[in-house]
């Protein structure tokens, strides 16, 4: 048996239908294609050329859907190391240089990080909640500018309000609440 129990299907782009195989892992939710269906909907154009920073990365989903539609900069950041190592080998199947993927704990990485990103996705397993910590450090390490967006998925039910920081769509689907964030317009 393949130690590859699920797979994803990237819906939209160059890749369209391209199959990833997802190797189980304690926490991973791989977003579901309706979702992310709707996400790229919301960021539209914004992906294009986008510098895209996938945190808690997972299934690679998001990142591997953001190359596929446009991304020039690719970054999925998984600090589970059989996770990891499976994001690697499937980045080496799409033959790009514009994917990068670091084995890091995302909190680690952000604190050093200093370049500039276009779209963050935010998908921790929700056990972690530390939805606030990682919104506050991109923040705090001005990884964002006006024209940034940020992505956030998060159980059903939470709430997260950072100072600095604005919802512009929100919705849920079955557990899942996912919303839409840029920096608050009062900052610049």
């Amino acid at each position: 048996m393949s130690s590859y129990e699920n797979e994803i299907k990237i819906i939209g782009g160059l890749y369209k239908g391209k199959i990833l195989p997802v190797k189980s892992a304690e926490g991973l939710r791989p977003t579901p294609a309706r979702v992310r269906e709707t996400i790229f909907s919301w960021l539209g154009s914004n992906i294009e050329n986008a510098n895209v920073l996938d945190l808690f990365a997972g299934s690679g989903a998001l990142g591997f859907e953001s190359l596929s539609r446009g991304a020039k900069k690719v970054t999925l950041v998984e600090m589970n190391p059989q996770t990891a190592d499976s994001l690697k080998s499937v980045a080496q199947s799409f033959n790009s240089d514009n994917i990068e993927v670091i084995k890091a704990n995302a909190i680690n990485y952000l604190e050093n990080a200093s370049q500039k990103f276009d779209v963050i996705f935010i998908d921790p397993p929700y056990k972690l909640d530390i939805y606030e910590q990682t919104l506050n450090l991109i923040l705090k390490r001005n990884l964002i500018d006006e024209n940034s967006v940020i992505y956030v998925e998060m159980r059903k039910g939470s709430n997260q309000i950072v100072p600095g920081l604005e919802c512009i769509r929100e919705q849920t689907a079955g557990q899942a609440k996912y919303t839409l964030m840029k920096k608050s317009s009062l900052l610049f």
